[in-house]
Order: C-alpha cells, then structure tokens, then sequence
C-alpha cells in the first residue's frame, strides 16, 4: 500500500511504485471511478500517443522522403513576406 497527499488543487501525484505496477509514463490517460467508498484508479492503454502512431509517415513515403518536405517547408518561410 502507498499514502499521497492532496494538494490544495485536489492534485495528488502517483507514487513510483505504484506508476510501475501500472506501467504509467507522463502523458498516459487514466479513469478514475468512485466504488462505495474507495477511488478506483485504472490506466487507459493506447491513449494519445498510440492514437498518433503513424501520423505523418505518408511524408517519409514521397520521393526524397520528410528532408525535402522539410526543405520546401522552411524555403517557403524565406518567401514569405514581413507583416
């Protein structure tokens, strides 16, 4: 068993062990759910980060690949003009 406090924010933070058990990183979703008298607290695998998986790799797939999306990117900044 592990004891965290709440802050003056209702915050508590997750003590290490407990973030191992449940294999949670910064950034990860978890539900937290009232039963009678306790809180439940349940990790919600493939949040966010799962959901960007593959995002974008369609650029890499071009011919010359993200460095010339890249280099056609950062050329139209220098054509830009100033406000």
């Amino acid at each position: 068993m592990s004891v965290a406090k709440l802050t003056s924010k209702f915050q508590v933070t997750i003590p290490a062990e407990i973030r191992r058990k449940l294999g949670l990183h910064a950034g990860d979703t978890i539900v937290i759910d009232a039963d009678e008298d306790k809180a439940v607290l349940r990790p919600i695998h493939g949040g966010h980060t799962a959901r960007m998986r593959g995002l974008g790799k369609s650029v890499w797939a071009r011919p010359g690949g993200g460095e010339s999306v890249l280099r056609a990117e950062r050329e139209s900044w220098e054509n830009e003009r100033p406000y």
